[in-house]
């Protein structure tokens, strides 16, 4: 993996958090989890994460803090999360 690859983030609570590219079979295990884009990029950032974030911390992060993870989704998936 190159370095564009893999984003760390440090998270509020002063976790770092490392997302590493998604992998096909991530990406359509996350889409068969849901329709949803705000639900598939949750499913999403826990892979990425390898199970450093779970839907349960990210459902606690405040919103400043997950809009810059779904970032991170975005430009590895060109996926464009809603405002």
């Amino acid at each position: 993996m190159t370095e564009t690859d893999i984003k760390t983030f440090t998270l509020k609570n002063g976790k770092e958090i490392t997302l590493k590219e998604p992998t096909i079979l991530q990406l359509e295990s996350a889409q068969k989890k849901s329709k949803d884009e705000l639900t598939i990029a949750k499913h999403l950032l826990v892979d990425m994460s390898e199970g450093d974030l779970t839907i349960d911390s990210i459902n606690q992060m405040g919103v400043r803090e997950f809009k810059r993870l779904l970032e991170c989704v975005k430009e590895f998936m060109g996926f464009d999360p809603k405002d």
